[in-house]
């Protein structure tokens, strides 16, 4: 950004925080949503895979973190906040189906902790 400015002719007015978080945010919010609309074919048409990991915040909220793996790279979906909820077998399940339910999925990785490989088995187990 300093370099951009300083190639910037005398007299340049630098966007105003107002603008900054109004019109500029939202016309980058509506790039971002066209760029993952055509992602989004990819992974229809080739097939990707869904990851998926938990974590810890500062605030100690317990984080479930969706992402989409595809031949051209790798993009963060959602992120859901399961702190309040048992994250039993079967909750993870209906999370991670809900998220394959979206996209044409060929595969889900998910960590090593047991409630993950309980709920990859019980997923198996319905098809």
């Amino acid at each position: 950004m300093v370099d951009a400015l300083t190639i910037c002719e005398t007299g340049f007015k630098a966007p105003t925080e107002c603008d900054l978080r109004g019109p500029i945010l939202s016309q980058l919010v509506n790039d971002v949503k066209k760029e993952l609309d055509e992602q989004h074919h990819i992974w229809s048409t080739k097939g990707c895979t869904i990851m998926t990991d938990g974590w810890t915040d500062r605030r100690n909220r317990t984080l479930l973190n969706f992402l989409v793996s595809y031949a051209g790279g790798i993009v963060f979906i959602k992120s859901i906040d399961v702190s309040t909820h048992c994250k039993n077998a079967t909750y993870l399940c209906e999370q991670i189906e809900e998220v394959i339910d979206e996209e044409n999925v060929v595969q889900v990785v998910t960590d090593n902790a047991t409630n993950y490989v309980d709920a990859e088995h019980d997923y198996s187990r319905m098809w």
